[in-house]
């Protein structure tokens, strides 16, 4: 029997309030039932919990899913819809960054390698030969000695410099039958310059930099000039634009275009049909089209443009000085140099008249890359309209193929003006590591009804085009179809073979030309053939030669005596004339050696007299 826990009264065992008070009952099994275990509220509350973390989850998830598609709406009606304006700036920018990346696709590992040269020392090596048949030399005893001659030539050159420190050594040979016959050995620091030729005198005469004007002197008394000969240390790193420069001009010539051609301007069509090859393509063509008068304006405005900026005349004038350190203006001068031919070119802009405005036109495929170029226009003075047409194409086509042409068409009004058109096309196979090419270029020049022609093309194979290990192999032929070219053959065919071995990891370039050129016309032919092979390796330090003033190798110019001067002379004459009677430019009988191997001339030179001295 139970008692109620409030009045104390009996109650019955399924009482669930008290008879006589009216409180709730509560036992243990109510206290149970009513208060869980720990355990069980700790799960409760983890089951409430991850319903909530759930429930954000999703909410972050269908949050994010809703952005996503209303940026990428956003983006794609950005994208989609540009303004005709937009699109057409926008696609000739992107066609200039495709044409940067191809090229440096093509040659990005020789223009690295050749900055590298900039910034190391290295040692090259050329070797060129020749060889010449031609059937007007055969019939002529002479010029068939001559002809020989020439093919058993050789010119070698080589050559070690450092262009840090603005060192180098050079030599150059000419070597007949493989056995050389003259030589010249030139050297270049920061304080000296030196020329030797072996063959005539052994030694070095040499310049000291600070000398040049006492050496001046020596052969002018009245020189007034500079008096330190100035050594070029010039670098292409010197010239080419700094990444921030570049940076500038994008942005203020590309914000110039923008604030100064009117939307207005700018038509689009939409699904236009382009067919090349059989193909047919989908694209769009945006057509910018300026009258005569905000021609004239665009032109004044570009010009005022220049004429203020003055970032980019201290970039001009910075390069002007680099290029020309001896006597060049100081920074302020050719400053208003340039300012003054940037205003004299407005002024001649001014009288300019463009009669039929301008007009582009850009076919743009779905890569808002331009496949095709149509530019039009007129300008000249008053009386001298000159009308142009412009194009240029880069279509590709099929699996691996593009047509690109060039062409540029000047045609005066009046009918009696020169007329000029040139032309160039090249279709191109390209394929995983070889490129074909069939390239056609003409050029004509009509002037009082008389036409000049000249019509080129070649074909090339072009093996390992991304560099390194290549092989090429062109065939050309060159016409002369109008014209008078009396004094040159009509026509010219030949091959062009290059074999390029470039390691950018072993610091070498190795390679070989050879060009074959035959010549035709109705009074003679033959071919010509020159050959070329080079060698060239980074190092890590020059060879140059030793020229101390005890080391007895050179002869500084200011220096020499007068009795040196002239044993100098004589040994050099002396020299010279043997080397012709070697090589059949003088005659034997002229010039004789007795068994002291001292000079007798036959009276051919008189050593007693003394102008013959001088001139040897």
């Amino acid at each position: 029997m139970k008692n109620c826990k409030s009045c104390g009264n009996p109650l019955n065992e399924d009482s669930r309030f008290c008879p006589s008070c009216g409180a709730p009952v509560v036992g243990e099994e109510q206290i149970t039932k009513k208060e869980p275990a720990a355990s069980e509220v700790r799960q409760e509350l983890f089951e409430e919990r991850s319903t909530k973390r759930q429930f954000k989850q999703r909410t972050l998830i269908i949050t994010a899913i809703l952005a996503f598609i209303m940026f990428s709406s956003a983006a794609a009606a950005i994208i989609l819809h540009k303004s005709p304006k937009e699109l057409y700036l926008l696609s000739e920018y992107k066609t200039y960054q495709s044409s940067k990346e191809g090229w440096v696709d093509k040659y990005g590992d020789t223009i690295e390698f050749q900055e590298k040269m900039m910034k190391e020392p290295s040692s090259s090596e050329m070797t060129l030969s020749g060889k010449v048949e031609m059937d007007s030399l055969s019939n002529e005893q002479d010029l068939e000695m001559i002809q020989e001659s020439f093919n058993q030539a050789s010119l070698t050159a080589k050559t070690e410099q450092d262009p840090i420190s603005n060192q180098g050594y050079y030599k150059l040979a000419l070597n007949v039958d493989k056995e050389r016959a003259l030589d010249v050995e030139m050297f270049q620091t920061k304080d000296r310059l030196g020329l030797k030729v072996p063959i005539l005198y052994e030694k070095f005469l040499y310049l000291n930099i600070d000398e040049y004007g006492e050496f001046m002197r020596m052969i002018d008394p009245s020189y007034a000039g500079t008096e330190t000969l100035e050594v070029s240390d010039l670098e292409w790193q010197d010239l080419k634009l700094t990444e921030k420069e570049q940076e500038y001009i994008q942005k203020r010539y590309g914000a110039f275009l923008l604030d100064n051609l009117d939307g207005e301007n700018f038509k689009m069509k939409k699904g236009v049909e382009f067919k090349r090859e059989g193909e047919t393509m989908k694209v769009r063509e945006v057509t910018l089209k300026l009258s005569s008068s905000e021609t004239k304006n665009l032109v004044n405005d570009f010009m005022d443009h220049l004429i203020k900026d003055e970032k980019l005349h201290n970039m001009i004038v910075t390069r002007v000085q680099k290029v020309s350190k001896a006597g060049s203006p100081d920074a302020k001068e050719l400053k208003r140099q340039l300012l003054d031919g940037l205003k004299a070119a407005k002024q001649e802009t001014k009288g300019f008249r463009f009669s039929k405005g301008f007009s582009s036109t850009l076919i743009i495929n779905k890569d808002e890359q331009i496949i095709d170029r149509k530019v039009t226009t007129a300008f000249g003075g008053s009386k001298n309209q000159v009308n142009m047409k412009l194009r240029s194409k880069n279509v590709p086509y099929g699996k691996d193929r593009k047509t690109e042409e060039f062409s540029v068409a000047l045609t005066p009004e009046k009918d009696e003006e020169p007329k000029l058109m040139f032309r160039i096309t090249n279709d191109v196979t390209i394929k995983k590591d070889t490129r074909k090419e069939n390239l056609n270029a003409s050029y004509k020049l009509e002037e009082y009804e008389e036409l000049v022609e000249i019509k080129f093309s070649m074909k090339s194979d072009i093996a390992g085009e991304q560099g390194g290990k290549q092989k090429i192999k062109r065939d050309f032929n060159l016409n002369f179809v109008g014209g008078d070219f009396t004094n040159m053959p009509s026509a010219f065919k030949g091959t062009f073979k290059q074999t390029n071995d470039l390691n950018l990891k072993k610091d070498y370039s190795n390679g070989k030309f050879e060009l074959k050129l035959g010549l035709a016309d109705e009074w003679d032919s033959g071919t010509v053939t020159l050959k070329v092979d080079y060698k060239t390796k980074l190092k890590d330090k020059l060879e140059m030669p030793d020229l101390k003033p005890d080391s007895g190798g050179g002869l500084s110019l200011v220096n020499i005596t007068e009795d040196e001067m002239y044993r100098i002379q004589e040994e050099v004459g002396i020299n010279l004339m043997e080397l012709g009677v070697k090589y059949g430019l003088v005659p034997e009988d002229v010039y004789q050696f007795d068994i002291y191997d001292e000079a007798s001339y036959d009276g051919y030179y008189d050593l007693e007299d003394e102008d013959t001295k001088d001139k040897l």
